[in-house]
């Protein structure tokens, strides 16, 4: 719980969103410009052939008409094929890992090692994941 507060106060997350199947970015996503969490939000929400789902930096816009952070938005679809080749290329070079999360396993610090561990599992059991996102 120490780590998730720590984590939720570097990042100025006020309320720390948990990760579900149907939203597994929440709260996971940071800003590469301002250190703020990318939040989902959806455009044209009342025009469903319009209807976009996007990712967009909680700190864009602070205050109603204050522009803040000048980071672009993501599609949806992009952000999850990105992980997706991410997560491709990472079993691809899996000894690689393996080897990196096994130095995990000797840290002094136990979150590490149970991290380490369950990467370990993860990446000995997975293989290449062939997903379409519109």
């Amino acid at each position: 719980m120490e780590c998730r507060r720590a984590y939720a106060l570097e990042h100025g997350i006020q309320k720390f969103e948990h990760a579900t199947t149907t939203n597994p970015f929440a709260g996971r996503v940071i800003c590469g410009c301002c250190g703020k969490i990318y939040g989902r939000k959806v455009w044209n929400s009342t025009d469903e052939q319009l209807r976009r789902l996007i990712w967009r930096c909680n700190g864009k816009y602070p205050a109603k008409g204050e522009k803040g952070c000048a980071s672009k938005h993501i599609d949806d679809g992009v952000l999850y094929q990105a992980f997706v080749n991410v997560f491709n290329a990472m079993i691809e070079n899996k000894d690689y890992f393996i080897g990196k999360w096994q130095e995990g396993l000797e840290n002094d610090n136990l979150l590490h090692r149970y991290k380490s561990r369950q990467f370990i599992e993860i990446m000995t059991r997975t293989e290449v994941m062939i997903v379409f996102v519109n």
